[in-house]
């Protein structure tokens, strides 16, 4: 609990009210801006200024509590008795554990994450700065053990985080789902960087909540907003293989209205991978841009509307044909508003559309031409209530309709859509302080598929300086439109093929965990044991008899995992994070096991922090260690139609440094993959990187 100071007594009590001025500083007197101070009594809430002052006028004489706010400090909480004129002066301490930051993809609630009773992982604006991350990729990595990108044999990106892969982790931005996917996952360019404000991570099934694709968790981008009346953002950095990023956004807050708008620019030329039989692996370069648009309006207390655009363009060089470019398209658009019915419920309406597309493009001396091989469109609408009982006590139900519509070249010359109607529910009940049960149930119907029963229930306990959860979940995952409808001649010369299956059946899956949280002041620690039994898992299984892919139902199929994670704020501005994962994945068909899953993995990182009146530096070592792997890969040359591969472990190390002056000019200089480490094997379980990168970066706060 840190102390709020009476400085100074300034005029007499005026009819009018009481006046409150003062200023938010931090623990060495440094004045922090826009921070947000709210008075509990009353609906009275200001934003300090760009010097950390701020002034209120108060109803009347009485007491007070005052709630102050700032992204990586510890909420301060403070209650006064205000008789007079006052002027006041709040001291801030900088949060190591996030724990007092605002979580919603747990239970579609606001929470604070230290009350949020479904386990999260929660990275802030600080984290992504800290990081210096120019994709989610550099982000995710760095953060969580056994989450690895590697390069799909389209020349895309997959991940794979603990046996599951990108089609059974959920990514959300704002909450919903992104159109597009390729091997099963979503195009990770998409995400710009420089547009999220903090990212929530659900690890395990989420399907009561989300429905299909979240039986392995959900990733939730939450993108920034406006927190000056006027700001206004540029940034430029260069880096090896002609690496080139430029951002730029401008916002502004204006009584009941905000806007902020960012654009940014991508490109990275191609390279070429050798393994040790010296073939060539090309990893293709591009350009990209992408526009995003956030809109808010409020032209009360009791009514909220945001309104979202984006745009998306990506152009990727083709390896084996120069005159042949790959490019993608996304539109997207979003619109919700929420109302406050009364004091204790609100209503929420959204609407969301995303297309996106793939074309051929072909450049001609004469002419140029595309064609569309790809477009997935979505749309989705929802209608979300919640209804405070009492505190501690939500109740929280909702309806939703989703549309999905495919047009693919790898179908049999005609698009394929599915629709699906939703019912869901869920009770958030704290029984007493210390215990927390939140459960609930959802109800998909498919118009291909049927219906399917979402339950679960998680309890949370909190024994200071512990807190353990448990959870059980029963999760879903229908079958994509390309797993059912493809009918592809990979090969391009009649001896290999694709084949969907329409007679699919849907995975379900039980997800049960246990975690240990311990938590002190400069020291946290948690323990994250978990276990999910797949059924029908849907896997693309090589059959050499057909010289064809097919996707199947496989016989058998679970995941088990035991995640550690360690924060400890050391003396003298030093910070550690460390994390160790260990997972045990079963994926057999025929008897042979199928797993491509490293038993091993950790991460460790080790942040310097440093103020000195109008300049900060930051420094920043991350390491990333992946086990070795032994496993059974089709192969359509074998008799059998797998042949034994056996991956070697490696590590990665990158570096960070930042330095800020007057709080406005950003200077970044960053080296990744320290120690050169390239891969001796090159495939889809081996990182992309060919060798040691460097780039640097200015940032300067124009308004």
């Amino acid at each position: 609990m840190w102390s709020i100071t009476l400085l100074l007594t300034l005029f007499t009590a005026q009819a009018s009210g009481q006046k409150v001025t003062g200023r938010v500083i931090d623990k060495d007197g440094t004045t922090l801006p826009y921070a947000s101070i709210n008075v509990k009594e009353s609906p009275l809430g200001v934003i300090t200024d760009k010097e950390g002052h701020f002034h209120l006028l108060l109803p009347q004489t009485g007491t007070y509590t005052f709630e102050v706010r700032y992204t990586g400090f510890i909420t301060n909480t403070q209650t006064c008795l205000i008789s007079q004129d006052t002027t006041l002066q709040f001291k801030m301490k900088e949060s190591i554990l996030n724990l007092d930051e605002i979580t919603v993809t747990g239970t579609r609630t606001p929470k604070m994450l230290k009350d949020a009773p479904v386990i999260t992982r929660l990275i802030t604006t600080r984290d992504l700065k800290r990081f210096n991350a120019a994709t989610i990729k550099d982000v995710l990595e760095t953060e969580l053990p056994g989450m690895e990108f590697s390069q799909q044999e389209s020349g895309g990106t997959t991940i794979n985080i603990q046996g599951l892969g990108g089609k059974y982790i959920l990514f959300l931005v704002d909450g919903e789902r992104m159109a597009g996917e390729f091997y099963g996952n979503i195009d990770y360019n998409r995400l710009n960087i420089d547009n999220i404000k903090q990212i929530e991570i659900i690890k395990g099934g989420a399907s009561a909540l989300y429905g299909s694709n979240a039986v392995g968790g959900v990733i939730n981008i939450i993108t920034k907003e406006v927190e000056k009346p006027l700001e206004a953002h540029a940034g430029a950095s260069y880096g090896s293989l002609n690496e080139q990023r430029y951002t730029t956004s401008f916002g502004f807050k204006h009584k009941k209205i905000s806007s902020l708008t960012s654009m940014v620019y991508k490109q990275k030329d191609s390279y070429s991978l050798t393994d040790t039989t010296g073939e060539k692996t090309y990893i293709e370069g591009g350009h990209d841009l992408s526009f995003d648009e956030k809109l808010t309006w409020s032209p009360s207390e009791k009514f909220n509307f945001i309104g979202k655009g984006s745009y998306y363009s990506r152009s990727v060089n083709n390896s084996q044909n120069i005159l042949l470019k790959d490019h993608y398209r996304d539109y997207g658009s979003t619109a919700k508003a929420k109302w406050s019915l009364a004091t204790n419920q609100d209503l929420t309406f959204s609407y969301d559309f995303d297309q996106y597309k793939k074309y051929d493009y072909y450049t001609q001396r004469t002419a140029n031409s595309s064609e569309l091989n790809y477009k997935d469109t979505q749309h989705t609408g929802r209608a979300l209530h919640n209804l405070t009982i009492n505190k501690g006590n939500i109740l929280t139900t909702g309806a939703e309709y989703f549309y999905d519509e495919l047009y693919s070249n790898q179908f049999d010359g005609s698009s394929h859509s599915v629709n699906s109607q939703i019912l869901f529910a869920q009770h958030d009940y704290n029984i007493t302080p210390k215990l927390n049960v939140v459960y609930g149930t959802r109800l998909d119907y498919y118009s291909s598929f049927g219906t399917y029963l979402s339950p679960k229930i998680s309890l949370m306990y909190k024994l200071s300086p512990i807190t353990l959860h448990t959870a059980y979940s029963r999760g879903f995952k229908a079958p994509s439109l390309k797993e059912m409808y493809s009918d592809y001649d990979i090969s391009g010369a009649g001896w290999l093929f694709l084949k969907g299956n329409p007679d699919l059946e849907t995975e379900t899956s039980d997800n049960v965990s246990l975690s240990f949280e311990y938590t002190k002041t400069n020291l946290n620690f948690s323990l994250l044991g978990s276990y999910t039994n797949l059924h029908n898992k849907i896997a693309g299984i090589f059959n050499p008899r057909e010289m064809a892919i097919k996707y199947i139902n496989a016989d058998h199929s679970s995941v088990g995992s035991i995640d550690a994670y360690l924060t400890l704020n050391l003396s003298h501005g030093f910070m550690l994070k460390s994390a160790y994962g260990y997972t045990h994945e079963v994926l057999k068909e025929e008897g042979v096991n199928l797993s491509s899953t490293r038993p091993h993995t950790a991460t460790v990182g080790l942040n310097y922090a440093y103020s000195h009146k109008n300049y900060h530096l930051n420094c920043a070592i991350n390491g990333r260690w992946m086990s070795q792997f032994k496993t059974n890969e089709q192969d359509e040359k074998s008799k059998s139609g797998y042949l034994k591969v056996n991956y070697p472990g490696y590590q990665l190390w990158k570096m960070t440094i930042t330095q800020t002056f007057y709080n406005k000019y950003h200077l970044r200089l960053s080296m990744d993959n320290i120690f050169d480490y390239q891969a001796k094997i090159i495939s889809k379980n081996a990182p992309i990187s060919n060798g040691t990168t460097v780039m640097a970066g200015l940032a300067i706060d124009l308004l």
